[in-house]
């Protein structure tokens, strides 16, 4: 069992962001840290920092934790110039990056920066093609030729290639039973859920289905879940993980409010992440 937080970047200063994060990375129980990858807070309003730059700036001053988004937009970003960002992050975090990416889904945010949300098809059609144009940049780095409709690499370079082999680990958030796990089945690393717990089962078998259909090892894909604190507080939240534990997660990540700072982690910390460490293993 592995076991993370996440401070979704909104409503909290640089200074105590960065204040939660050394401390988990002094804090052994503790194997991932996350943000999110919004440019408006989902809390009603308020500041919201930009994930990259935050992620950016988290690996360069922690030393420990594996990080990164759970999960980014592929309409945010040309997957190309993604990859290229990820192979630098890669060396900046010393091989400790996952890039988490999912298809978009907030239609007031696009709207308001003007950026296109296709349909649902469409956007995991091009998840797909983000994928092998990904792939295609880091294992080809000195010149990939890509033809992964919308997207198209022509000669297309990624020096410094990562310093991972073949590049970080790719974890899709994708949800959807038929096409959004298949890809996740075929090209992903891992698969991070998100939603209702009663949800998770069916998605999990549907995720096992199209591992046996592609003849992949369902070992080889690592599956997490995101565990929200809500109503009944900690207890509650360490009774969702021990749950998603007992379901078939690797890999759990308790999002907590950075507006609480180290003293949130803390009990964080104390109240979920050690008793669910000790049932968990």
């Amino acid at each position: 069992m592995r076991i993370g937080f996440k401070t979704s970047q909104q409503n909290v200063d640089w200074p105590t962001l960065l204040a939660i994060w050394e401390l988990a990375d002094e804090t052994p129980s503790l194997d991932s840290g996350w943000v999110f990858d919004h440019f408006v807070s989902l809390d009603d309003g308020g500041p919201c920092h930009e994930g990259w730059t935050v992620a950016s700036a988290l690996a360069a001053r922690t030393r420990r934790l594996q990080l990164g988004h759970l999960v980014m937009s592929n309409t945010y970003r040309h997957p190309a110039v993604l990859a290229k960002m990820a192979a630098t992050l890669d060396h900046v975090a010393g091989g400790r990056f996952v890039l988490g990416l999912g298809a978009g889904w907030h239609e007031e945010e696009h709207a308001m920066y003007g950026i296109p949300l296709p349909p649902i098809g469409e956007r995991i059609t091009m998840l797909d093609a983000a994928m092998r144009v990904i792939r295609g940049l880091w294992n080809a780095p000195s010149g990939a030729t890509v033809d992964a409709p919308p997207y198209r690499l022509t000669d297309a370079t990624c020096d410094p290639p990562p310093r991972t082999p073949g590049g970080p680990p790719i974890w899709l958030g994708t949800q959807g039973l038929k096409r959004g796990l298949r890809i996740v089945a075929e090209l992903a690393d891992g698969w991070n859920h998100t939603g209702a717990y009663e949800t998770f089962a069916a998605k999990r078998d549907a995720l096992l289905g199209h591992c046996e259909r592609v003849g992949r090892d369902p070992a080889e894909i690592e599956i997490s879940a995101q565990v929200r604190l809500r109503d009944g507080g900690h207890a509650a939240a360490l009774a969702d993980a021990l749950r998603y534990a007992a379901a078939g997660a690797g890999h759990v990540v308790v999002i907590m409010p950075a507006s609480d700072g180290p003293d949130g982690l803390r009990r964080l910390v104390h109240e979920v992440v050690e008793p669910l460490r000790e049932h968990a293993g």
